[in-house]
């Protein structure tokens, strides 16, 4: 019996296909993507980072962060707590920014992608306690 061929593609490219069709599933959802791969503030380590895409869908900014992993056990730690910190702090630099947003309301999703079409979508998955 022959072997199937498995197609071995690099990890970058991985992960912006699964970015890609994270935002395809949004805009098939009704979402506007307003950015991507957004880079907040100059140089590579800033306490904000990056911001893998962000969207719009009435008057609410989400802005996304997509996790692809081999496995669903995986997923439990994909996400440590700096990096939640970062995203929030993404989201106030994108809004502080883009004062045409101001007065939208803000949330924050997580994708969880297990290649080659698994999507796992948490709304509001990512918050700051008060």
């Amino acid at each position: 019996m022959k072997k199937l061929c498995r197609l071995k593609i690099s990890p970058y490219k991985s992960g912006y296909l699964a970015e890609f069709l994270c935002r395809m599933y949004m805009r098939f959802h009704g979402y506007r993507i307003i950015a991507k791969n957004y880079h907040c503030g100059t140089g590579r380590k800033t306490p904000c980072g990056e911001l893998d895409f962000v969207a719009v869908k009435d008057k609410t900014v989400i802005f996304c962060e997509v996790k692809k992993r081999k496995n669903n056990k995986e997923f439990l730690r994909a996400l440590s707590t700096k990096q939640q910190e970062r995203i929030l702090n993404g989201g106030q630099y994108f809004i502080k920014h883009h004062p045409q947003y101001k007065k939208y309301s803000m949330r924050f999703d997580v994708f969880f992608v297990k290649l080659p079409f698994s999507i796992r979508w948490l709304k509001g998955a990512i918050y700051r306690d008060r």
